[in-house]
């Protein structure tokens, strides 16, 4: 993307905490012109690729000047809001396209997920860019762990050797003893606790500490195709948090 992407002068912040410890911030109408960037990945389609880990579905890497905007618009509006420092914020954006069908996930797709931190000291956030108007294809699920030292162990497992970690899993776990779908719900790995519905042109922004995932009910509508599949802007930002006062 050559120029960067405006915002919308007009688009206001709501910020709710949607649970205990899940503030979420929903932006509506945030971008003057979302559908530049649907039609800029409609034309790089082959440009996209499957990371390796993950992501379920395929993602472009984008940033610089074209997201210089919205970068500004994170750094001042949500430093605010969600008590983190203005400065020495590390950026990261990619377009992404939920495509995996439930048979494809591996362990760690099945379920939901943290962000994982650059460095301890530090903390994430993340902000969700729906680009899409078909809203049955999902929105974001907020959850709490049920046991994180099983997760953590499992996790620990899967980047060794996914077959043992699965077997560990299914072992321990009646949600992984089923066929893999998209989580959308409770279950013995982790409670459900939000959901925030999708809507063409929203943006949510929370932390990436909380156990998150697309909330996709009905992966029969998911496709590579950015014209008509779950194609999100996806920004990461690694921050400092601010100084609490005493």
């Amino acid at each position: 993307m050559a120029a960067p992407l405006a915002i919308n002068p007009n688009a206001t912040a709501s910020v709710s905490e949607l649970a205990p410890g899940c503030r979420v911030a929903v932006i509506d109408d945030f971008l003057a012109d979302p559908e530049y960037v649907r039609e800029f990945a409609r034309l790089q389609r082959a440009a996209f690729a499957v990371p390796q880990r993950g992501y379920p579905g395929h993602t472009l890497d984008v940033g610089g000047r074209s997201m210089a905007d919205i970068y500004r618009f994170l750094r001042n509006k949500m430093s605010r809001q969600f008590g983190f420092l203005r400065g020495d914020i590390e950026f990261a954006a990619m377009l992404s396209i939920t495509s995996l069908p439930p048979a494809k996930l591996s362990n760690l797709q099945r379920i939901c997920h943290v962000d994982p931190r650059r460095q301890v000291e530090r903390a994430n956030f993340a902000s969700v860019l729906y680009l899409f108007h078909d809203t049955e294809l999902g929105g974001t699920a907020f959850y709490s762990w049920r046991d994180q030292a099983l997760i953590e162990k499992a996790t620990a497992l899967d980047l060794q050797d996914p077959d043992e970690a699965q077997q560990f899993l299914q072992e321990r776990s009646t949600y992984f003893a089923a066929a893999p779908r998209y989580m959308t719900e409770s279950n013995d790995i982790a409670r459900l606790e939000a959901v925030v519905a999708a809507k063409f042109n929203r943006l949510i922004f929370y932390s990436g500490d909380i156990p998150h995932s697309a909330y996709i009910e009905n992966s029969d509508l998911l496709t590579d195709d950015p014209s008509s599949g779950r194609l999100t802007l996806n920004c990461f930002a690694s921050v400092h948090p601010a100084a609490k006062t005493p």
